[in-house]
């Protein structure tokens, strides 16, 4: 067992390396890291100061951002790295590990990654709204914080799975940007769509199944209505709480989210096995 904790700990130590020397990575991180500290500074205020926002308003902003752009990340890393043309595959299938331990060791080096260039970007925003707005709100921020990079890991999943399925690099990247495009595009006007002929287009019991669908959605309104934002969505906002609230609506989000994690990589692991490289 501790050979294989070793062996799964050196690979993803390899696979973080490779990834942070890959441009793709370097720049993902450098521009979250400045879009987030660009958001977390408001823009100049009437004294012509610079204003910086409290932790609530700026957490409110940075999750439409990391919402978007972490599970992009997460699904481009994942299938290019899996995808069939990947050189170094070979040489690690040729030690005496398993498959599931090269797949675990890869998959976790690759989530180190996304996780890191989250925190990054979301600490250096924290660090300066700490000291020049205070620390109030601050819980709220980090569950946001929290609830962005876990989608990102969930991104990071299915891109895992496209990777394993797709025979080129080239055919997975771009497999990978579709399925971001009709997540975190195309799903809303769908789902309303769906609220629509469903019923009277009142937020309801289908709105939560449609939010627990889509872990983009689920873990946005979840963190709007934490964050007590949901007034800025007026009567909407506050339909949603509600279905949110003691009914379970917000743990059965919860849970869908854990299985938007969980789900795509144990069929990953078992095409992984499965594969001819």
């Amino acid at each position: 067992m501790r050979a294989r904790v070793d062996a799964i700990a050196a690979i993803a130590a390899a696979e973080v390396r490779s990834a942070i020397a890959a441009r793709l990575v370097q720049c993902f991180g450098l521009l979250f890291a400045l879009l987030a500290l660009a958001i977390a500074v408001a823009g100049l205020g009437a004294s012509g100061q610079v204003m910086v926002q409290g932790f609530v308003r700026t957490a409110v902003s940075l999750l439409m951002l990391a919402l978007y752009l972490l599970p992009l990340l997460g699904l481009v890393l994942g299938a290019g790295a899996f995808g069939a043309e990947h050189g170094g595959v070979e040489l690690l299938l040729a030690q005496p590990i398993s498959r599931g331990t090269v797949f675990a060791g890869r998959a976790l080096g690759l989530a180190a990654v996304l996780a890191a260039i989250g925190a990054a970007g979301f600490g250096l925003a924290g660090v300066v709204v700490a000291i020049a707005a205070g620390t109030a709100g601050a819980l709220g921020y980090l569950l946001v914080a929290g609830g962005s990079i876990a989608v990102g890991l969930a991104g990071l999943g299915l891109g895992v799975l496209i990777g394993t399925l797709a025979r080129r690099r080239s055919a997975a990247v771009g497999m990978a940007l579709a399925a971001w495009f009709c997540l975190a595009v195309l799903y809303d006007f769908a789902a309303i769509g769906v609220l629509q002929f469903t019923g009277n287009g009142e937020p309801g019991p289908v709105l939560v199944v449609l939010l627990a669908l889509n872990p983009i959605d689920g873990v946005r309104a979840l963190a709007m209505a934490g964050l007590g934002a949901d007034v800025l969505m007026g009567p909407t906002g506050a339909a949603v709480v509600r279905l949110l609230g003691p009914g379970g609506g917000a743990a059965f989000i919860l849970a869908s989210l854990l299985g938007a994690l969980a789900l795509p990589l144990a069929a990953g692991r078992a095409l992984h096995a499965r594969r001819d490289y």
